[in-house]
C-alpha cells in the first residue's frame, strides 16, 4: 500500500495563507509538498522563505502562466495536442520532479491542474479542492457546457478525480454540482504561531498608513469588465474625507488607477489584507467594497464582526460573466444568515452617505 503523501498547489496569496493553515491542521503529520506557481504575486520572494521554515517537505516552483494562457481557451485540436504532451509540459513547468501522491489539494480548475489529473489518472490519487474566495462557493467549474475543456476526453478527467471541496463555511455553497462540501477549520486570530509563520513568509511590517475607511478594489479592469467602481470610490471619499480614505489596489489590475486619478493616496503595503487583519485587528476600520471576498474573510475565516459596507446593489456591471445571479444569491444568503451587526448593504447613494456618516465619516 502506498504511503500517504500530499501535493498542495498555490496560485494566490489567499491560497498560500490557507495552505499554510491546512499544513498545520488537516495535513499535520502527513508528508506534504507545496507547489507555488508564477500566478502568485511575488512568488519568487515567497518561495525561499517558505523553504527556510521547513513546513513542507519540498517546495516546488511552477511556471504555469503561459501554459494556462496557451490552452485555457484553445480549440479541440490544440487541446488534444497539449494533453498529448502533458508529461513534457509538466516537466518543463516544474522546478523538480513530481512524487507519487495520495492526494492533490488545489483551488483552480486550470490547465495545469487538469494535466496533473491526467498524470495521476490511473493512480489512487484523490484531488481535493480548497477554498479560493466566493468563486469556490458559486461556480461549477466542471459543468460540461461551461467550457470546451470540460467535454474534452483528457481535460474532463479531473471531474472524475475530485473527491470533495473544503470551505470555511460549507453552508454557503451553492455551486449546483454534486461534490460534497467539507469544513476547513476556522483560523483563530489567537493562533500566534500561525501569524508568526505568515509574517515571515510575507515579510510583514506594520503599516505606516492610517485609514479609517479602506476600499478594497477588485480585478474588474484586469478582466475587461466595464464598471462604475471608480465612481463609487469617489462618492465614498467625498463622504468620509480624503484624509480618512484609502484604496487597496487589486494585485491583478494592470495599474493603480484609483491613485493615478487622485481618488486615494497611494497604498504602500504589499501584504495580504487577511494578514493585516490578523496582526492589527479590525478596531477602528470600516471596509468598503463592491463585493470583494476579502471583505467577508473577517467573518467567514476569523469569526470577526467588523464594520463592512458592501456596494454591490449600487454596482453597474457584472462581477462574474456567467454566474452573476448565483453570486447575488450567495451575497443575500451571507447577509441574512452569517453577517454580524456591523454589515451594511445600501440600496441608494443617499443611504450609503448616511451609513458612512453614522460610521464616523462626517468631516468639516
Amino acid at each position: 500500500m502506498r504511503a500517504a503523501r500530499n501535493l498542495v498547489i498555490v496560485n494566490s496569496v489567499y491560497q498560500l495563507l490557507t495552505a499554510v493553515h491546512m499544513r498545520r491542521s488537516l495535513l499535520g503529520g502527513i508528508p506534504s509538498d507545496l507547489v507555488v506557481t508564477d500566478v502568485t504575486p511575488d512568488f519568487q520572494e515567497r518561495v525561499p522563505r517558505i523553504r527556510e521554515l521547513g513546513l513542507f517537505d519540498r517546495v516546488l516552483e511552477a511556471r504555469v502562466r503561459e501554459l494556462n494562457r496557451t490552452y485555457g481557451l484553445a480549440k479541440e485540436k490544440e487541446l488534444t495536442e497539449g494533453f498529448w504532451r502533458a508529461e513534457s509540459h509538466l516537466r518543463f513547468c516544474l522546478s523538480q520532479e513530481l512524487e507519487d501522491y495520495s492526494a492533490v489539494y488545489f483551488s483552480n480548475f486550470d490547465i495545469f491542474t487538469r494535466m496533473l489529473a491526467c498524470r495521476y489518472a490511473e493512480e489512487a490519487c484523490e484531488f481535493i479542492c480548497y477554498e479560493d474566495g466566493f468563486s469556490t462557493y458559486v461556480i461549477d467549474y466542471l459543468r460540461q457546457d461551461r467550457a470546451l475543456v470540460n467535454r474534452h476526453p483528457q481535460g474532463s478527467l479531473l471531474a472524475g478525480k475530485v473527491k470533495e471541496v473544503l470551505l470555511y463555511e460549507p453552508r454557503l455553497a451553492m455551486r449546483g454540482d454534486k461534490l460534497p462540501n467539507r469544513p476547513l477549520p476556522k483560523i483563530s486570530p489567537e493562533d500566534r504561531k500561525l501569524v508568526e509563520l505568515l509574517n515571515y513568509i510575507f515579510d510583514y511590517k506594520s503599516p505606516r498608513q492610517e485609514a479609517r475607511f479602506l476600499f478594497l478594489e477588485q480585478s474588474f479592469r484586469a478582466e475587461g469588465i466595464a464598471t462604475n467602481d471608480l465612481e463609487l470610490m469617489g462618492i465614498c471619499r467625498d463622504a468620509v474625507g480624503q484624509e480618512n480614505f484609502l484604496v487597496k489596489p487589486h494585485p491583478r489590475n494592470p495599474e493603480n488607477l484609483p491613485w493615478k486619478l487622485g481618488l486615494s493616496r497611494r497604498y504602500e503595503s504589499r501584504v495580504p489584507w487577511e494578514l493585516l487583519l490578523l496582526n492589527e485587528g479590525a478596531r477602528g476600520i470600516t471596509l468598503l467594497t463592491v463585493c470583494s471576498n476579502a471583505a467577508l474573510t473577517g467573518r467567514l475565516v476569523f469569526g470577526l464582526d467588523m464594520n463592512t459596507v458592501m456596494l454591490y446593489r449600487l454596482f453597474q456591471g457584472k462581477v462574474l460573466w456567467k454566474e452573476d445571479p448565483v453570486l447575488q444569491r450567495y451575497l443575500r444568503k451571507f447577509q441574512s444568515q452569517f453577517a454580524g451587526e456591523h454589515y451594511y448593504v445600501p440600496r441608494t447613494i443617499y443611504e450609503l452617505e448616511r451609513i458612512l456618516d453614522y460610521l464616523g465619516g462626517k468631516h468639516e
